[in-house]
């Protein structure tokens, strides 16, 4: 399937799939980000950056793999972003802040095409909101090695081929292991969590 920027543009001033589109890619008894959220106390929160980027006519996101760290998320698959500081205006700005701090993107392209389902993790207690960007130059990366370990692209398109979602065993960094996790395979690569509710919700746009 092929979109257009414009096409995305209108479905997300729709009504979204919100948290259904969710459940397919959620870990076994995960739940609803609206239902878990009640349970918790003091969350934090946090933005992520969906940046769209048109190159050689296809249209292309991109995701970074987090650099080794001492925490729950170590060397995970994951959008741009962040937790909200105190010097952010609000949410949108976090996601461009921390875009430009980790892949080195100029936020004077940032072009705010609408926002996703918000997704609340439990096991690092923060609300994630999630925000799709055109950027409107072809990218020149530049990699933060404190916080990113790679940056990749891929095809939008793929995305609407279901042979790429899979499952399996993951062994997390705290040597827990979780079975039969759905995950998109893209470039080689295990995306599962809330990247790939988010960009799970993101293909049901055009899908459901």
């Amino acid at each position: 399937m092929k979109i257009s920027i414009e096409e995305i543009r209108k479905q997300l001033t729709l009504t979204l799939p919100g948290e259904e589109a969710h459940l397919p890619m959620s870990p076994m008894g995960r739940g609803r980000s609206s239902e878990a959220i009640k349970k918790s106390q003091n969350y934090r929160v946090s933005a992520v950056a969906l940046i769209l980027y048109e190159n050689q006519n296809e249209l292309k996101g991109i995701l970074t793999q987090r650099s080794p760290y001492r925490g729950m998320h170590s060397g995970e698959i994951c959008f741009p972003g962040g937790k909200m500081e105190d010097f952010d205006h609000d949410l949108k700005q976090t996601a461009i802040r921390e875009a430009t701090e980790e892949i080195g993107l100029k936020h004077e392209h940032f072009e705010l095409l609408g926002e996703l389902t918000p997704v609340f993790i439990p096991v690092s207690n923060f609300s994630i909101q999630p925000y799709v960007f055109h950027y409107k130059e072809q990218p020149i990366f530049v990699k933060n090695i404190r916080e990113v370990a790679e940056i990749f692209s891929f095809p939008i398109h793929q995305l609407f081929d279901e042979s790429i979602i899979k499952k399996k065993s993951l062994k997390l960094s705290d040597n827990r292991i979780l079975d039969n996790i759905p995950y998109f395979d893209i470039n080689n690569k295990v995306v599962w969590g809330a990247t790939a509710l988010i960009l799970h919700e993101f293909k049901k746009m055009f899908s459901c």
